[in-house]
């Protein structure tokens, strides 16, 4: 089929299945003007709506052949492939479809973009030495997010399956576009799958987590897909398309770049719309304030096997008044949050810290808090004076020693060496909801809310090994997390003038 010109190849398949020009377009949503000048050569859909056409008019087609018409067209097109399921005649057909759109598309005349190097380099798929396809691959990303208003990036990777360089590689991506956003709009839609999740379970799901919490301000999506394992596509729109093919042992055998339109619109278009048919979008955002009044906070903390990775100081284990006092500095103004507030803050006292609770807590940030009075109350950055920073963490204090439900774990150093330097990751698990903070810049402190119940169940295996399985940076033992925490607690104190040996450990 695909050697037949696009608007002939239409022009039979009506006739084979006895069907109007005017029937197809009520089916397409288009005037059948638009379908006589396909069909006349005089002009051809739009490269962002082709799949969708070539989707809609092969079900048709194949909806209304009668078995006598079938045997027609599968005669006349020479088909020798088993086409007795419905499904399989129309892929078929879809697919020679869109393949003779292409071929006719191509006999026009194309506009070959030239913003880089030479048009020789990109009129057809030439190959790269992997080594060198991270360096092309960020020039090209530079000069199309510089040189563009608009930057419209699709990726499609199974994260899961290469080797950490790549891993970081697509990771560090997001920094880099970061520092481009301010003059360009920037939209990244990331599509992976998650086949073999369970190798390396803490610097995989790390890796995803810190991919979507930080840099807050880019539209940046993570969705889930079932993506080839041994691929990494990448394609700008309207700009250069990449490829790179990995080996079983995950080395790259070999890259490919092009900036040949129609591959480029196909690629494009082929990815967002197995994105829209089959992606699954793995969390969404929620501000501060809609986590609070939409009621998300307080069914997450009512929920059951509630633990915490808490890799920056926030809301949890205040006291009673310092809760509110820290509250009104924020939300004074709206009366709708604080009330709320007031709820959160009873339950989190009469109920949450007298439950099971499993806590994970990075010293480093205890310690960081006690000289900067720096923290994230609802993930909203503010700095807290000497003697309220004493009173949070005496009041700590006191739930370790005298809680038999409230487990705390200290964290001493870092879970994977490779994100040391980046800010460690607050993630908050309960039986049902799953919540993640972002890393707050220019006023956006968004809230994570994980919605895949496939990435869920990752966050719930990545607290269980790091729980259960990391005595090198993981420390237990009530007593010394104990004195740590009152050592702490005499930092505060010497700082703020208040410190008295006989009460407080001495150093």
């Amino acid at each position: 089929m695909k050697s037949i010109v696009f608007g002939q190849l239409l022009e039979k398949l009506l006739y084979l299945s006895n069907q109007k020009k005017s029937t197809l377009a009520r089916e397409l949503g288009y005037d059948v003007s638009y379908i006589s000048k396909w069909i006349n050569a005089k002009n051809l859909p739009t490269q962002k709506n082709i799949s969708i056409i070539c989707k809609i008019t092969s079900e048709f087609i194949v909806k209304s052949l009668t078995p006598t018409s079938k045997q027609e067209l599968i005669d006349y097109f020479e088909i020798d492939i088993d086409v007795s399921d419905k499904d399989v005649l129309t892929k078929y057909i879809e697919r020679s479809l869109r393949e003779s759109y292409l071929t006719t598309a191509g006999k026009g005349s194309l506009n070959v973009y030239k913003s880089t190097r030479s048009e020789d380099s990109y009129n057809s798929i030439m190959h790269i030495n992997p080594r060198l396809r991270k360096q092309y691959l960020n020039k090209d990303f530079g000069i199309f997010a510089t040189k563009s208003n608009k930057f419209d990036l699709i990726i499609s990777a199974n994260l899961y399956k290469l080797n950490n360089d790549e891993k970081m590689a697509i990771a560090d991506m997001k920094e880099g576009l970061n520092k481009l956003s301010k003059d360009s709009d920037i939209r990244v839609r990331f599509l992976m799958g998650f086949e073999g999740s369970h190798e390396d379970i803490v610097f995989n799901t790390i890796l995803i987590i810190n991919m979507m919490t930080v840099y807050p301000n880019m539209k940046f999506e993570i969705y889930n897909c079932d993506v080839d394992s041994n691929a990494i596509l990448a394609v700008i729109k309207d700009r250069i398309f990449h490829s790179a093919i990995f080996a079983k042992d995950r080395r790259c055998l070999f890259t490919s770049m092009s900036k040949e339109k129609h591959i480029i619109d196909e690629m494009y278009y082929s990815l967002e719309d197995i994105l829209k048919n089959q992606g699954k979008l793995i969390a969404e955002r929620k501000s501060p304030i809609d986590l609070i009044k939409d009621k998300i906070y307080i069914q997450y903390i009512m929920g059951q096997d509630l633990r915490w990775l808490i890799g920056s100081m926030n809301e949890f284990f205040m006291p009673y008044d310092l809760f509110m006092e820290v509250g009104a500095s924020i939300f004074g103004d709206d009366e709708k949050v604080l009330n709320e507030l007031r709820q959160i803050n009873i339950f989190l006292q009469n109920v949450t810290y007298i439950s099971k609770i499993k806590v994970l807590m990075y010293e480093s940030e205890l310690k960081r808090y006690i000289s900067t009075g720096e923290l994230k109350f609802f993930n909203i950055p503010i700095k807290l004076t000497l003697e309220q920073r004493e009173r949070h963490i005496k009041y700590i204090q006191d739930i370790v020693e005298k809680s038999e439900n409230v487990e705390i774990k200290l964290v001493d150093g870092s879970f994977v060496e490779d994100f040391k330097n980046n800010a460690d990751p607050s993630l908050y698990l309960s039986k049902n909801i799953k919540l993640a903070k972002t890393h707050p810049v220019d006023d956006i402190n968004d809230y994570i809310v994980i919605k895949d119940n496939e990435f869920k169940s990752l966050c719930d295996e990545l607290f269980k090994v790091l729980w259960n399985d990391r005595e090198d940076v993981v420390i237990d033992d009530k007593e010394e997390i104990i004195e740590r925490i009152s050592k702490t607690l005499a930092y505060a104190r010497i700082i703020n003038g208040t410190f008295n040996p006989n009460e407080s450990y001495k150093i």
